[in-house]
């Protein structure tokens, strides 16, 4: 059945050809037009907030520090490291007792630059979603008990700007963080270091 099919050898020699001639100009492009190398491969933040939320009927005061350390997958994308304490600005009750109620949390997430190139402009605009584990004094009543603290699963986001002073960088950000008491939206300013 396929001494049927009779391919015009002529044809195949030029399909050859474009291919080639196709393969030569990708190569050369590539070769004449380097990528830019990212201004980071890892990079450490150090930042404080403040920002508030609502706890059932009553607004909330948070004021969260974060040490986030990152480092570069691809492209844009970076994975990130952080660690957060949140320190609460007012007292809740918990089992009959006034608590405050402060959280620490350990996240994984993944952060996109969106010029992260040393040629790129000096501001760099980032996105980064995350999730991770935390711990949480003054939690609310349990069936069965009243622990004073709990552990539970935590996802947020962080919306910011890197404004990069030759290997430091000032960074600002709005970031929500989920609490079980009090989750929160706040304002955060801090420095950013190159690593390496």
């Amino acid at each position: 059945p396929y001494s049927q099919w009779k391919i015009d050898p002529i044809l195949a020699r030029r399909v050859r050809a474009v291919c080639l001639v196709l393969l030569l100009c990708a190569a050369a492009a590539a070769r004449a037009e380097p990528r830019d190398p990212p201004r980071w491969r890892w990079r450490a933040t150090l930042a404080q907030g403040f920002g508030g939320g609502r706890s059932g009927d009553d607004t909330v005061a948070r004021f969260p520090t974060m040490l986030d350390v990152g480092a570069r997958l691809w492209g844009p994308l970076s994975l990130a490291a952080t660690v957060t304490g949140t320190l609460a600005g007012e007292y809740a009750t918990s089992c009959g007792q006034p608590v405050r109620p402060s959280a620490i949390a350990g996240a994984l997430g993944v952060r996109a630059d969106l010029a992260n190139g040393r040629s790129a402009a000096w501001v760099d605009p980032w996105v980064e979603v995350h999730g991770g584990v935390g711990a949480q004094a003054g939690v609310r009543e349990v069936p069965g008990g009243c622990p004073q603290v709990a552990t539970f699963g935590t996802a947020g986001a962080r919306a910011g700007i890197d404004a990069w002073l030759g290997r430091g960088a000032v960074t600002v950000a709005v970031a929500f963080d989920y609490l079980p008491v009090g989750a929160s939206v706040s304002f955060v300013l801090g420095g950013s270091f190159i690593l390496f």
